[in-house]
């Protein structure tokens, strides 16, 4: 009775998390055509960072800078940033259920992550529910190669990148603590992001290009009120994302609650409906239901073997 009353906590805060982090990816879509990609990295993570600081100080909690595994601890950091650059840059070219769907291939990439860097053993069943679920990508992305969409790739990039982060997470855990690796996450990508101003702010860009990829070239400025409203509420939602998913994570079963997380996909559809009308088609709901099928069979795969695919999970 106690794991049960633990579970239905942690489900509650599974989707109060991905509730808040639906909403963060759709202020950013708002604002992702008038405010410059890295302005919005870089303000959610010195909210980020207040936040999650202030947290740990309210708990009493150690605040830990350094890392047992920097050569790691850089690669990680770099790829998550890297990750989510695509991400975020593809809520400008996509519609929101479509970036979200694709994004949620993450969990296969992590079963191959482990079969090649943890040398974890794959099966003929979480084979068939990687490419079960890979035919749902290809469904959702429902790809016209004479006029192919790139940017519909970016999510998956993403996928690809973040389960590489989960991986070397479970690595470096063992010294290093999920709070910690957090605020790494965090410290690296206000640097990267400050370096990437200083380096575009010095190179002469062909209007075109700089056209094409305005989230990126366009100026570091906050226009009016309501754009800074919304930039202090995604570092708010991303951090108390952050919190709800760990808490979460902590007190249940991930076996028991991970499939929860693909509510986010159902927000998608109903925010994507609801302010820009959008949604998907025949095919991309068919590859919605193989996409959460297969992800949802990979979980509790994981769990009859005893290995936790997203447990710790870093912020989104």
């Amino acid at each position: 009775m106690i794991q049960s009353n633990h579970n239905l906590k942690a489900i509650i805060l599974i989707l109060l998390g991905m509730t808040v982090f639906a909403i963060q990816d759709t202020f950013i879509k708002l604002i992702s055509n008038e405010v410059n990609l890295y302005l919005i990295y870089f303000t959610r993570c010195i909210i980020g960072l207040i936040i999650l600081l202030s947290y740990l100080k309210f708990k009493k909690i150690d605040i830990i800078f350094n890392t047992n595994y920097p050569i790691l601890t850089i690669i990680r950091t770099i790829v998550f940033f890297l990750g989510f650059s695509f991400y975020y840059f593809s809520l400008s070219k996509l519609s929101l259920p479509i970036a979200i769907t694709l994004f949620f291939v993450s969990p296969f990439f992590t079963s191959i992550f482990s079969m090649v860097i943890l040398k974890d053993k794959v099966g003929y069943k979480r084979w068939l529910a990687i490419f079960i679920g890979f035919i749902g990508v290809y469904l959702v992305m429902d790809p016209n190669f004479n006029d192919f969409n790139i940017y519909s790739l970016f999510p998956i990039i993403c996928a690809l990148c973040y389960s590489f982060t989960i991986i070397v997470q479970k690595k470096t855990s063992d010294k290093d603590s999920v709070f910690s690796q957090i605020i790494h996450i965090y410290i690296s990508a206000l640097i990267f992001s400050i370096l990437i101003k200083l380096t575009l702010s010095n190179m002469i860009i062909d209007p075109n290009i700089a056209k094409e990829f305005q989230p990126i070239f366009i100026e570091w400025k906050i226009d009016n009120y309501l754009t800074l409203l919304m930039l202090i509420s995604i570092g708010f939602t991303g951090v108390i994302g952050f919190l709800c998913l760990f808490s979460a994570y902590n007190i249940g079963s991930p076996s028991a609650i991970a499939p929860f997380e693909y509510v986010i996909i159902i927000w998608g559809l109903i925010i994507g409906w609801f302010l820009w009308s959008e949604t998907l088609n025949l095919k991309g709901f068919m590859g919605l239901f193989l996409i959460i099928s297969a992800g949802i069979f990979t979980f509790l795969r994981e769990a009859k073997l005893n290995k936790k695919i997203s447990i710790d999970k870093p912020l989104r």
